[in-house]
């Protein structure tokens, strides 16, 4: 009865009637198991390597600006998922340069040193200042004549003082002024060595900025190819869930039939569940991975991102290991941006020293003073016919001044001394820093070199795993179909074709993780603000 069951072509089932009831279940599994095959062929296709990546757009940019730093959602509507988008990675990275919050202090630290660059060329100039007051003053005086004068005047006399005569005045002293000054710094070592200090902070921080943009174009990558990873397991897995309820409902029609023992058919369930759990699993894996990479460029709450293309394998690496190696100590910014460092520190030293030299100056100052005296009250005891004194006075006048000025700290107990130990310490310390940082660039190179190459091994070997187990898993179904083996057989093969196709996707992945890792080293990235920003994913013909 089973081979008149399996022998029934496709184009044939249309005559049910002529097919025993019991077997009825069974042909329709075999169509449900043709279909099944057809998607296990499509959901390992790649999208082509000609096909162009979309430019992202200023619209699509604006509906992705970041949410303003300092934004904490407080109810539950403000971080639930209403949108999702489909980028390919080229958008996604351009959002991700536009968004980035890391990136972003790189650039307030370059304008940072770019506003104290000015500051400091500004001392080449001169710098004139005005000052303008005014006041009010009220005073008291009072004196006392312990010895009077008898012996010089006469009592009858107008300048008579007695021993014991006192006088008493308040003063009110209302002025105003104003002064203009010009200092101009005609030689200061100092400032020359502060100057080239800034300029190599200056460098520092643009160094440290393109390497940011090295690092985000990694972050961005790997996200995005392990959310790419992560579709594909999910495809596989459904396929697989798919392919597995198929056999389940053909295990069950067998089992009516008689034509299986019952351990096949818990067999089946069994492999049916454990399937199932996989494919929960992977879809956990792919909105986790969503979210990762939606954070990792800093999306809008509301918005989740989705990879708009499959697992597609960039090319090999065009350089051997050994030119690899070389390009990547060549305008490396992490290496520029501790050498930079370092003759900041430097600089540093020179300006602390220079603090112990002259400095010469020109100074010119001119102003103006307006004021009026009031005497209301002056009173007289012991002397004096009648008072002679004025009861109000307004004064003015007039100033200016010119002249050259030398500072010079001849001595300072060890301060400066001090402080320039400090700095080249410091600079010797940043110079084994650029060693350790130059080791760890070639180790994390040879690292992503090794591992590229031996993806592309595991590529090759994957293709012809998966092939192999295609081909035996379509064997072993036949073979189950006519009684030729059991279940277990059936079941190792389909684990084997479930392995094959799941280690296909991981070491695609794999290569082109490698494969941007090695790009970070070697990308050429702009160092200042006003450059534009292009960070393919992909070494070049022009840069190789």
């Amino acid at each position: 009865m089973l081979v008149v069951a399996v022998g029934f072509p496709v184009g044939v089932v249309a005559r049910e009637k002529e097919i025993p009831p019991a077997l009825l279940p069974l042909v329709k599994s075999f169509e449900a198991y043709a279909r099944d095959l057809d998607r296990l062929d499509g959901v390992l296709k790649v999208a082509s390597p000609e096909t162009p990546a979309a430019e992202p757009t200023a619209e699509l940019l604006e509906r992705l600006r970041p949410p303003k730093p300092g934004d904490l959602p407080a109810k539950t509507e403000a971080v639930a998922v209403a949108q999702r988008l489909r980028l390919d990675l080229q958008q996604v990275i351009a959002v991700a340069v536009q968004n980035d919050p890391v990136l972003q202090q790189q650039v307030a630290e370059v304008q940072e040193q770019q506003g104290w660059l000015k500051s400091v060329r500004g001392r080449l100039y001169p710098i004139l200042g005005l000052n303008l007051g005014g006041s009010y003053t009220q005073q008291k005086v009072g004196n006392v004549a312990w010895q009077g004068n008898e012996s010089l005047y006469g009592v009858d006399s107008a300048f008579y003082v007695p021993t014991g005569g006192w006088e008493r005045a308040q003063t009110n002293v209302g002025e105003g002024f104003a002064l203009l000054r010009l200092d101009y710094e005609l030689l200061s070592f100092e400032r020359n060595a502060a100057l080239a200090e800034v300029k190599a902070e200056l460098d520092a921080s643009e160094q440290r900025y393109g390497n940011r943009l090295r690092q985000l174009q990694l972050n961005v990558s790997e996200a995005y190819y392990q959310l790419q990873l992560a579709d594909q397991l999910r495809r596989i897995r459904q396929v697989v869930v798919d392919n597995d309820t198929v056999i389940y409902d053909q295990v069950v029609a067998m089992k009516i039939a008689g034509l299986v023992p019952r351990v096949d058919l818990l067999r089946a369930e069994a492999m049916l569940q454990q399937s199932r759990f996989r494919l929960e699993q992977a879809d956990a894996l792919r909105l986790s991975q969503q979210r990762r990479l939606s954070n990792l460029v800093n999306a809008p709450f509301q918005i989740t991102l989705e990879a708009s293309e499959a697992v597609r394998l960039q090319p090999p690496w065009p350089l051997d290991l050994q030119q690899t190696i070389v390009r990547g100590f060549q305008d490396n910014p992490q290496l520029e941006a501790l050498q930079s460092a370092r003759t900041a520190l430097l600089r540093q030293a020179d300006r602390r020293a220079a603090e112990l030299l002259p400095r010469l100056g020109l100074f010119a100052t001119g102003g103006y003073l307006a004021a009026q005296t009031t005497a209301p009250l002056v009173d007289l005891q012991g002397c004096c016919k009648g008072p002679a004194y004025i009861p109000g006075l307004n004064g003015e006048s007039g100033e200016w001044a010119a002249g050259v000025m030398l500072n010079w700290r001849l001595f300072d107990a060890g301060i400066t001394s001090g402080a320039v130990a400090a700095s080249r310490a410091a600079a010797e310390r940043t110079l084994q820093a650029e060693a350790t940082e130059r080791n760890a660039i070639r180790q994390r190179l040879e690292t992503a070199y090794y591992d590229h190459r031996a993806a592309l091994s595991q590529i090759i070997a994957s293709n012809a795993s998966f092939r192999a187990a295609r081909e035996a898993y379509r064997d072993s179904r036949a073979r189950f179909e006519f009684g030729l083996a059991d279940y277990t057989d059936l079941a190792d093969t389909i684990r084997s074709l479930t392995t094959a196709m799941e280690q296909q996707a991981e070491a695609m992945t794999l290569a082109n993780v490698s494969y941007a890792q090695l790009l970070r080293e070697l990308l050429p990235v702009p160092t200042t603000l006003d450059a534009p920003v292009s960070l393919p994913i992909t070494l070049s013909a022009a840069q190789d």
